[in-house]
Formats: C-alpha cells, structure tokens, sequence
C-alpha cells in the first residue's frame, strides 16, 4: 500500500557560469554563476538549483507537506582595468506554492507552481513552471505541466521512499532557448501517467 508519494521539482543552469556578456558603455563583463551540475533529483538542500520544489503526499495523514527554497544567485563583474566585484543574493520562495489541493476518498489534485527572478538584476523575468498533479493511492500520478524554455527544468516523482522516477526534463541546450525564452508565456507544455 502506498502512504508517501514525494513530486520533485527543480529548475538549474548546469555549468559553472552564464555566457560573459559586455557592457558596450562601461567596458564591463557580467556573468552569473551557474550550479555546475547535471540532471538528478538528488540536488536538493545542495543550494545547486535556481529553484526546488517538493511536495509531499501522505495518505496515512491524508495531508500535503510542501518545502520550497531558491539557490544563492551569484554575479561577476569583471572590469576593463581587470579588477573584479562579486555580489551575492538570494531569490523569494514567495512565487513557489502548492495549491488547490482536493481530497478525494483514495486520491489527491493539486498545482505546483514557481515564479522567481534573479535578485541581482531587477529587470530579469522570472523562471516559471504549472503543474497540475493527480496522485491516486496505488502511486500513480497524472501530471500535466508547463514551464519556460530557460534554464534546465526537471520533475521526479518516489513512492513510499522507493527510487526516484523521471516524470519530465527539458535542457535547453538540447532546444536552442536562451534567457529571453523566461520572457512572456511558457513554451513547452507535457503531460505523463507513471
């Protein structure tokens, strides 16, 4: 009988730092460093992830848990006489909630969502995901989701404390999307039953 099914969440930029961008008027190179790392659901508490979200089903309580945090956001900035600056900040967890969740005798409806920017540029669009999440209590989930088309997202699902399995993953290597792909409506949608 099933009694925990866990759903994992995680959006990340799997290499050490962003692409140098100049500044053309101050001669200055910007970067933001990256989570070096690939895809696992493991990450989590590792603060090598933009965003992470798990949401906890417990049918024995017939309750939801749900825990929410945002990596520590780090720019370079390397200036024309060579010097460099570093500050750091630290994202909301404000924008990642579970909601509308929906008993039923022997299964439970809820949405997953997360909308954060990066603290360190207040013109940056956030990165964005919806999930919509059927957790019946043999374990099975219907998921249908939506998110943008930067950075790397990933979605896992585990029952009573078993292996992890890959409910969804987009790298936006594998796509061609950039940073301007966090900018209005989300462009790439899945549904799965596992």
């Amino acid at each position: 009988m099933t009694n925990i099914v866990k759903i994992r969440a995680s959006v990340f930029i799997p290499m050490s730092w962003t692409e140098p961008r100049k500044d053309l008027q101050t001669g200055k190179v910007i970067e933001f460093e990256g989570d070096s790392r690939e895809f696992t659901p493991y990450a989590v508490n590792t603060m090598r992830s933009r965003v992470e979200q798990e949401v906890v089903v417990d049918f024995y309580k017939k309750e939801i848990f749900s825990y929410e945090n945002t990596g520590i956001s780090t720019e370079r900035v390397t200036n024309p006489d060579g010097s460099i600056n570093q500050r750091t900040g630290k994202a909301s967890t404000e924008g990642i909630l579970c909601t509308n969740i929906v008993w039923g005798s022997d299964d439970v409806r809820f949405q997953m969502s997360a909308s954060a920017s990066n603290p360190l540029n207040v013109y940056a669009p956030t990165v964005d995901y919806l999930l919509t999440v059927h957790v019946k209590k043999d374990g099975v989930i219907d998921i249908k989701g939506s998110h943008d088309g930067f950075p790397c997202y990933e979605f896992y699902k585990q029952v009573n404390f078993g292996p992890f399995e890959q409910l969804h993953t987009h790298d936006f290597r594998e796509t061609g999307d950039t940073a301007e792909a966090l900018a209005g409506d989300m462009e790439y949608s899945f549904k799965k039953n596992l």
